[in-house]
C-alpha cells in the first residue's frame, strides 16, 4: 500500500466501499471536483485502487461556538482546519489505516499552521462511532458537550506533529 498522497485522476475510486453510502458517494462523485478549490483529499492506495481517504479544508467558526480555551483572545471568527471526511474501505478495516490517515492529516495541518493562522482542527463526526474514533485517537474537545462537534486546539496538533 502507498503512503498517503494527494488524490489524482490516476486513482481508482469505483470500488471503494467503507459501508457508509454518503462517504462512498462523496469520494466517487465530489472529491475530484472539490480538489481544485474547496478541499484536498489524501488517499492510501493498493496499486491505484483507493483503500482509505481523508479530506481537509479551511473554514471558520463563530467565537461563541468554540470551546472556552479557544475563545480566549480569538477573533470573531476563529480560523479552523476542517477534517471533513475520513473513511477506510471495509476490506482494509481494522488495520489502523483510519488512525494513520488522521495522523497524516494532522501532520499536514501542523505544517500549514507554520504559514497561516489556525486556531483548531474541527470535526463534525458523522455518528457516535466516528466520534469515539476521534476521541480515542487524539485529545479532541467535545463542544458543546454531548454533541458530535469536536475541536482539537492547534497547540496540541503542533506539539504532537509540528
Amino acid at each position: 500500500m502507498s503512503a498517503p498522497a494527494p488524490l489524482t485522476a490516476d486513482h481508482d475510486v469505483a470500488d471503494f466501499d467503507c459501508g457508509v453510502p454518503a462517504l462512498n458517494d462523496w469520494l466517487k462523485r465530489r472529491a475530484f471536483r472539490n480538489e481544485s478549490r474547496f478541499s484536498r483529499t489524501y488517499v492510501v492506495a493498493a496499486g491505484n485502487r483507493v483503500v482509505a481517504y481523508v479530506c481537509i479544508s479551511a473554514g471558520s467558526v463563530e467565537r461563541a461556538a468554540a470551546p472556552g480555551r479557544l475563545r480566549r483572545n480569538a477573533p470573531d471568527k476563529v480560523p479552523v482546519s476542517i477534517i471533513g471526511r475520513l473513511a477506510v474501505d471495509k476490506r482494509h478495516a481494522g488495520r489502523g489505516l483510519g488512525a494513520d490517515m488522521l495522523a497524516d492529516a494532522l501532520r499536514r495541518i501542523a505544517f500549514a499552521a507554520r504559514s497561516i493562522g489556525i486556531g483548531a482542527v474541527l470535526v463534525q463526526a458523522k455518528d457516535e462511532n466516528a466520534k469515539l474514533f476521534y476521541l480515542r485517537c487524539a485529545e479532541f474537545l467535545e463542544y458543546p458537550e454531548e454533541s458530535r462537534t469536536l475541536f482539537l486546539p492547534i497547540e496540541t496538533v503542533v506539539a504532537a506533529f509540528g
